[in-house]
């Protein structure tokens, strides 16, 4: 009752004197932007109400964070972007998988089917396209199909988690640094001279050496171009440059075999997380199907087809 009588006070004041209503309703915008600005909970609540109610509503920033692999605590990252305006779209299906890591084909499904309904609320909640914040711990090939799925975003905000002996040690998720030029030196076998058959299989170096026998055991390809750096490491990619070569790289490369006529691509990756999303968005419907493997235990078990989400496993 007082609510409606207030509202009836402020019509009346309105009517009767414009001058001194419009000063009282900036004082209550000015008010409300501070306590905004200044309680989390408040923060909060606006939020649920923008996200889960008026869905018709744009959102200044997406929030795509993936766990498959392990958990990790992001409200830090949360607190940065829920007083901008964000929707927080959160895909945590750790526990679908074995305590081995091993994870049955219907449960992979039902991830890809909890992916697909993300995706489409992402894309049609995001402001722009470069709404998108994406981080988290998924596995290769999920990474790799949610950067396909994101082909159309311009510039993504990216993270990765500090490790040991990073740069970032200390700082948890952080973004990516915003350079523009980068000293890292990709290297590749690819040869232009060399004649590739229908289906080739790519390996990308970057986080560890993976070995020509798992690739030919589990493709049946001899065939196996390699991309990434000289002593493959962990945590080396810190910022944006290194993605940005990273795809011209990829990219340059799916070109030249899909000139060449090849049809398939098998692709196995030591790839961080920012990394994986990223060379994901570079490929597109035109280039060669493309495979993603999944490494776990010495072994690949199941690998995802990005173009038509086909999930393979291996015994």
């Amino acid at each position: 009752m007082k609510l409606v009588q207030t509202v009836t006070e402020l019509f009346i004041l309105i009517q009767s004197d414009p001058f001194t209503a419009i000063i009282t309703l900036l004082i209550l915008v000015f008010s409300s932007i501070l306590l905004y600005k200044k309680f989390g909970l408040l923060q909060i609540v606006y939020n649920w109400i923008i996200n889960n109610i008026l869905r018709f509503m744009k959102r200044e920033y997406v929030m795509l964070t993936t766990f498959s692999k392990k958990e990790a605590n992001y409200s830090k990252i949360k607190e940065k972007y829920q007083e901008q305006g964000c929707l927080f779209l959160t895909l945590n299906v750790i526990k679908l998988f074995e305590v081995d890591g091993s994870i049955k084909k219907e449960n992979l499904l039902k991830i890809l089917k909890k992916q697909r309904k993300r995706m489409k609320v992402a894309i049609k909640r995001g402001n722009n396209s470069n709404s998108l914040i994406y981080l988290g711990f998924p596995h290769v090939p999920l990474a790799f199909l949610d950067g396909y799925h994101f082909k159309d975003t311009d510039n993504p905000i990216l993270f990765e988690y500090q490790g040991e002996d990073a740069e970032t040690l200390g700082k948890g998720f952080y973004e990516l640094n915003k350079k523009y030029n980068t000293d890292m030196k990709i290297v590749s076998n690819y040869n232009e001279q060399n004649s590739y058959g229908n289906e080739v299989a790519i390996k990308i170096e970057q986080s560890f050496p993976i070995l020509d026998e798992g690739i030919t055991s589990v493709s049946n390809l001899s065939q196996v171009i390699s991309i990434g750096i000289e002593n493959p490491d962990r945590w080396k990619i810190n910022n944006y440059a290194q993605i940005d070569l990273y795809q011209k790289f990829f990219l340059d490369i799916l070109s030249k075999l899909k000139a060449e006529g090849v049809s398939k691509i098998h692709l196995f990756a030591t790839t961080p997380v920012s990394l994986s999303f990223s060379l994901g968005r570079v490929i597109n419907h035109y280039h060669p199907e493309i495979i993603v493997y999944n490494y776990n235990n010495n072994a690949y078990d199941w690998a995802i087809n990005l173009r038509t989400e086909e999930i393979i496993t291996f015994e």
